[in-house]
């Protein structure tokens, strides 16, 4: 199936999947919320072991997806792990821009090779809506360091990314794992942002696998939907199946992590999640709240 050159203005057409929205986070966002049985087609679910899954996405690896989102999900939102089955495995992150430019051992420079102010990422549509800015004050850099890969051969660790008031963009088609990634963009936004400020995280043109297998093999043939002709902003619910089995993907964990290194846990919650596609490339957006929201 083919699909039209768009990007969704994420300002009104969005459709809620799943259930269990908290009472304490009703505050709605610039989306308008749909029930999902008043969306074409039907939200029939269908079970993960008769779905034509990626090879990788087998039953077994969809509820450890659901159980490291859960794990993340608790970090967040309680600074004690006390009710928790595993501690929290993310610290605070006091990495600051100049001291990966800069390092005092070079061992551990990262080599800067784009930094200019550019407009919004078209992925995202009109940013109004999310009252984001519409000029050339999208801040964007590109970094890369040679490491050590797995398999033991040399390559470029490399991040892309841009960041505005209230939003960080994380361009996927990079090289670069949760933590370093994590770090690495909030270094970023507190070079021109108070971190108080940040509101979104956006992952675009999600290339990793594992993410992304999971979302158009699973996620979406759950509900009748296939990405690549869908023209709806889809939004996933915080506490439930499908909000935890995307934050326990590796481009969830990764947001995760950001929050955690940046903000008192406890303090912040990741309300929800937001799906799309553009140019039949898959989108995504974390929306950042207080936590009593």
């Amino acid at each position: 199936m083919t699909s039209t050159r768009r990007g969704l203005g994420l300002d009104g057409t969005a459709s809620v999947l799943g259930e269990g929205y908290p009472e304490d986070s009703g505050k709605q966002g610039p989306e308008k919320r749909v029930s999902c049985q008043d969306q074409p087609p039907e939200a029939e679910t269908t079970p993960a072991d008769v779905l034509d899954l990626h090879p990788a996405m087998t039953e077994e690896m969809i509820n450890i997806f659901r159980r490291k989102g859960r794990y993340y999900q608790t970090w967040i939102n309680y600074p004690e792990d006390s009710n928790c089955q595993r501690p929290c495995i993310v610290s605070p992150s006091t990495i600051k821009m100049e001291q990966l430019i800069h390092p005092s051992d070079e061992r551990y420079r990262w080599d800067e090779y784009c930094n200019e102010w550019v407009g919004a990422p078209e992925e995202i549509g009109d940013p109004g809506p999310l009252n984001l800015p519409v000029g050339l004050d999208y801040h964007k850099l590109h970094l890369r360091k040679l490491g050590v890969e797995k398999d033991g051969f040399v390559g470029w660790n490399k991040y892309h990314g841009r960041v505005a008031h209230t939003a960080i963009f994380a361009d996927n088609n990079v090289r670069l794992d949760g933590p370093q990634w994590s770090q690495i963009a909030q270094a970023h936004y507190e070079a021109f942002f108070d971190i108080e400020s940040l509101k979104y995280v956006f992952r675009m043109t999600v290339v990793n696998e594992d993410t992304h297998a999971f979302v158009v093999k699973v996620l979406y043939p759950r509900y009748g939907l296939e990405l690549a002709g869908d023209s709806q902003l889809r939004t996933w619910l915080y506490d439930t199946d499908d909000y935890q089995e995307i934050m326990g993907t590796p481009l969830g964990k990764a947001v995760g992590a950001l929050v955690l290194g940046a903000f008192p846990r406890g303090t912040r919650r990741i309300l929800q999640i937001h799906t799309w596609q553009y140019d039949g490339d898959l989108q995504m957006r974390f929306d950042i709240s207080d936590s009593l929201q």
